[in-house]
């Protein structure tokens, strides 16, 4: 672990490298047609947990077990990130995160999570949100049980029923689509622990528009409540799928030795 956590974490308040900057690495580009596509990845797998679409699809099954009928029209999504490597990447997510952002499996595993403000006007960007997940990132990566703000929500929308324990954060952030579109993304970041190495296990929905306006956001202040309440009592078993798959990797890695 570094010494300078907070000075590793501070690019992450920057705005995102453009399409230029990744233009010599497949697994990172925006469009480029050397990004292999599902039909081209069979056998792709990426970073210390060798994600790959059969990984991202499997998580989903488990992601979508505690989807009930009031939360029908929040569909959730599953990403981990890595913050013991250079800017905190993505090293694994669900296939619900692909048809939430609109980027495939490999555009996305091995980067940043802030990519999906590119994009996005200033006065839209929620600043706290962004200073709040850069200081979760920080402590975890320190070995710390972050214990700051706990909530940073939209107007009109109350704090939740029950206090977040330490080592969780829930956020609310205008991202982009790779379509350019613009959603409004309600994130909710964990600190877990795989095979004694910390990682951040986030969970995301896009809030829909019709609950843009102001008595819409009762009904969603209840879907958030339940979705909460319901990712306490599943968070184990999302942790048991990825405590599988870093064990896996692991004994592929030593096979390879």
């Amino acid at each position: 672990m570094t010494d300078n956590a907070d000075d590793r974490f501070l690019d992450l308040l920057d705005m995102v490298a453009s399409e230029d900057d990744y233009e010599d690495d497949p697994y990172m580009t925006f469009s480029s047609p050397q990004a292999p596509r599902p039909s081209q990845a069979e056998g792709w797998t990426h970073g210390p947990l060798q994600w790959s679409i059969k990984c991202s699809v499997e998580l989903q099954d488990i992601v979508d077990t505690f989807n009930v009928a009031e939360m029908a029209d929040l569909q959730f999504s599953v990403t981990v990130a890595d913050p013991r490597q250079a800017d905190c990447p993505l090293v694994a997510c669900s296939s619900g995160f692909s048809d939430l952002t609109g980027y495939y499996l490999q555009e996305i595993v091995g980067r940043n999570c802030r990519f999906l403000l590119n994009g996005v006007p200033p006065s839209y960007i929620n600043e706290q949100t962004r200073f709040h997940a850069r200081d979760f990132c920080v402590s975890v990566t320190k070995g710390l049980e972050y214990d700051s703000r706990k909530e940073v929500l939209p107007d009109g929308i109350k704090p939740m029923e029950f206090d977040l324990p330490s080592g969780e954060l829930i956020c609310v952030q205008t991202n982009a689509m790779k379509t350019g579109e613009l959603f409004r993304n309600m994130f909710y970041l964990k600190h877990v622990w795989l095979d004694d190495s910390p990682f951040i296990l986030g969970l995301q929905a896009g809030i829909p528009e019709e609950y843009e306006e102001g008595t819409s956001l009762q009904e969603l202040q209840k879907k958030c409540n339940v979705a909460w309440g319901r990712l306490g009592h599943h968070m184990s078993a999302i942790e048991q799928v990825l405590a599988a798959q870093f064990w896996y990797s692991a004994s592929m890695r030593r096979q390879d030795m």
